[in-house]
């Protein structure tokens, strides 16, 4: 992993874990509220998680996931909480404790194998994630209850990605799928309870 500042493209420090772990497979780098620098998790072909202290150029927890390659990962920076997904039938839930250990939690079992991406909405109520077998699913954030399956596209979905309009019913969930479709949700319920 290199990390590059911007915008004068001065390269700061390559992270290199002291075992093989295979390729770097996905990527999440946020500054934290308390602490000297940024922080980074990053997903790796044998399926670990590792969290790197970039200003200590240094590792700080490891946890294996996944049997399978970690194929994408979503953190939320509010609630220190993290998932990630991979070419398998579930969903892997893990937090970092405050001595920044990374600790598995849950895990959500899947229909179908195969995440493309994962995407937490900006107030923590609903995670969506991409599947291989074409469909979008939304869940609640706080319980991981699956609370819709939603069909549209012929192929793969590749990506999701939540809008941040002011006025909540006018936020929008986008979905970019390998049929070369893009489709737009409206999910918005104001009577919900997403837990």
């Amino acid at each position: 992993i290199r990390i590059i500042e911007l915008p004068s493209k001065s390269p700061v420090c390559t992270l290199v874990p002291d075992t093989k772990l295979g390729m770097v497979m996905c990527i999440k780098l946020w500054q934290p509220d308390s602490g000297s620098g940024p922080l980074l998790l990053a997903g790796y072909e044998d399926g670990s998680l590792l969290l790197w202290d970039v200003t200590q150029r240094s590792k700080l927890s490891q946890a294996k996931a996944h049997p399978e390659p970690v194929m994408c990962l979503t953190f939320d920076t509010k609630r220190l909480r993290g998932i990630s997904g991979s070419s398998e039938k579930k969903l892997s839930s893990w937090i970092l404790d405050r001595q920044n250990n990374l600790q598995l939690q849950d895990c959500v079992t899947l229909v179908n194998p195969g995440v493309s991406q994962l995407c937490i909405r900006e107030d923590g109520k609903l995670l969506a994630s991409a599947g291989w077998d074409h469909r979008v699913r939304v869940f609640g954030w706080k319980k991981l209850r699956s609370l819709a399956v939603l069909q549209y596209h012929t192929d793969m979905v590749l990506s999701v990605a939540f809008s941040d309009h002011q006025d909540p019913k006018q936020r929008l969930l986008a979905a970019g799928s390998k049929d070369q479709r893009i489709s737009l949700w409206s999910i918005y319920n104001e009577g919900a309870d997403t837990g």
